[in-house]
């Protein structure tokens, strides 16, 4: 592996005696360097770096102090090794860096042999530590995706929403929620098959993703339902999208036909305002679509919708589950 490291020194000669110590080791292929905790945090932000080699002596306390100093706050360098060179032996200036927090303190005299088994513990450590916050990310992204489209998940839509309406409310700006659901999916499921089911289900995902901004929540709600948030969107324009969801789903190449309802809720977000509001909202516009015929796009605004409580629908669900 082809490892980087970033080195601080306050003069190009300290710099050079640092460098010197990781070329002997030969586990270092690039080398960045600097003469000062601003410039050090420059080319960490530009730089992948995977160890950082500080001069250390009294006059760079400071400097390495508050390199720490960031370097502990930001998620991303927090496990980033630090370590220390210094030509002395003084035991308080050892003892002064172990206390602001680095990996480990080494004498430049050090043989180069012990420098290099050293060194190379904490960079495979650091590549130990990495591959375990890949393995973290990549359970909590299964924890929170439908296996089957690909979509975020209830879980993920439920925790979505309350922060979307919480931001909203603060900034008193709109906010909307668009219910997508696939018209007659049980008689697919019957007729052809659960597999065409499933075809369709991952068919109808790719669209929303596809005509959803990067800035929308698209999650599979449950069933054959959909949920897309849209943060900071009236819902003129809400209904704009729905529609060219519509037309999209209505297009779809398969070997069966697919359409799908969808409703639209939308509020401007008060400190009122709950989640389950706007989902009653949707929800009740959903309803509408489905009573006026399926495959058609239906509005509502929070106050002056079409129908507002959320029993209804639910009643409706039923209905149409066991149809």
């Amino acid at each position: 592996m082809l490892n980087t490291a970033l080195i601080l020194g306050s003069t190009a000669a300290t710099r050079g005696e640092v460098a010197d110590c990781l070329d002997k080791t030969g586990l270092v292929h690039r080398k960045l360097y600097c003469k000062d905790a601003r410039r050090a945090i420059r080319w960490l932000s530009e730089h992948n770096v995977d160890i950082v080699c500080c001069d250390w002596r009294w006059s760079a306390v400071d400097d390495v102090t508050d390199l720490m100093g960031v370097l502990r706050r930001r998620t991303e360098w927090q496990d980033l090794p630090v370590l220390l060179f210094s030509s002395g032996d003084e035991r308080d200036l050892w003892m002064a860096g172990m206390e602001i927090g680095v990996s480990e303190c080494l004498p430049m005299g050090l043989p180069m042999e012990e420098h290099r088994i050293k060194i190379r513990w904490h960079l495979k450590n650091r590549e130990r530590i990495h591959a375990l916050h890949q393995a973290q990310s990549q359970l909590a992204r299964i924890a929170l995706t439908d296996s089957l489209t690909g979509l975020y998940n209830r879980a993920y839509f439920d925790a979505t929403i309350t922060q979307e309406v919480a931001r909203c409310s603060r900034r008193g700006l709109p906010l909307s929620l668009l219910m997508v659901d696939l018209d007659h999916f049980k008689k697919i499921n019957d007729t052809y098959g659960h597999l065409a089911g499933d075809q369709a289900l991952a068919a109808v995902a790719l669209v929303l993703k596809e005509q959803s901004r990067i800035s929308d929540t698209v999650c599979r709600f449950g069933g054959e339902e959909f949920a897309v948030i849209l943060p900071e969107t009236t819902n003129a324009n809400a209904a704009t999208v729905a529609e060219r969801i519509r037309k999209k789903i209505s297009q779809l190449d398969l070997a069966f036909p697919v359409t799908a309802s969808i409703g639209v809720g939308s509020a401007k977000v008060t400190n009122q305002l709950l989640p389950d509001h706007l989902i009653a909202e949707a929800d009740g516009a959903l309803y509408e679509a489905k009573s006026q015929g399926r495959n058609r796009v239906q509005s509502s605004v929070l106050g002056a919708g079409v129908v507002s409580d959320l029993s209804l629908f639910r009643k409706f669900r039923t209905a149409m589950a066991s149809a």
